[in-house]
């Protein structure tokens, strides 16, 4: 595990935006596994390509989750973890943890939904319905697991290290992603009217 840890910061040192897509994809596409694998009986066949699907859209957010946790970073300085900066930094990591959730959360959600039925050739009057139908249950799972996540890693992480920290958590995040946004749309049995839809 050391030897895998070494060389995931050596790479992250070549490679930053790389190593936290692929890292990032990675992490997508475990959740997204086991969200297919809790699936409720009757369950379907593993679809590899919902998968893949998963793994693309997890490579393509890791890089924008990096910029994005570097300007909470700019915008809102920590001063040094002293007694008497507590209040400060106290401050700072609550103004992170609100924009990101206030301004990045309901963004990126959204941005899911889109992402995903453009991967599965859907058309936009579908991902509209899919939309409308769902994000308002995605978002609010946003708000129930992130707040406390970003918390600890706005104050405790390393900037190198947030990605792959939200990676980790995005395991349960996408699991939920994946079981809301593959559900059957309501009022259609029909197998193509599925939507497969992190947050970070």
């Amino acid at each position: 595990m050391l030897v895998l840890v070494k060389l995931w910061n050596r790479c992250a040192e070549r490679r930053p935006l790389l190593t936290l897509s692929l890292t990032n994809g990675a992490m997508a596409g475990v959740g997204d596994a086991i969200a297919q694998r809790l699936a409720p009986a009757p369950a379907p066949a593993y679809d590899p390509w919902r998968t893949a699907r998963f793994v693309t859209y997890g490579c393509l957010f890791g890089p924008v989750a990096f910029r994005w946790y570097s300007l909470l970073d700019r915008k809102f300085p920590l001063p040094a973890a002293t007694a008497a900066a507590a209040t400060a930094r106290a401050l700072a990591i609550g103004k992170r943890v609100a924009a990101d959730q206030v301004a990045f959360a309901p963004v990126a959600v959204a941005a899911f939904f889109a992402v995903m039925g453009a991967l599965e050739q859907r058309t936009p009057a579908e991902i509209g319905a899919s939309f409308r139908e769902k994000y308002p249950a995605a978002l609010a799972g946003n708000y129930v697991l992130w707040p406390a996540a970003q918390l600890v890693n706005f104050s405790l992480v390393p900037l190198v290290y947030r990605v792959p920290f939200s990676s980790l958590v995005s395991i349960v995040w996408n699991t939920y992603l994946s079981t809301v946004t593959n559900r059957r749309s309501m009022g259609s049995g029909r197998a193509e009217d599925r939507v497969s839809a992190d947050r970070h």
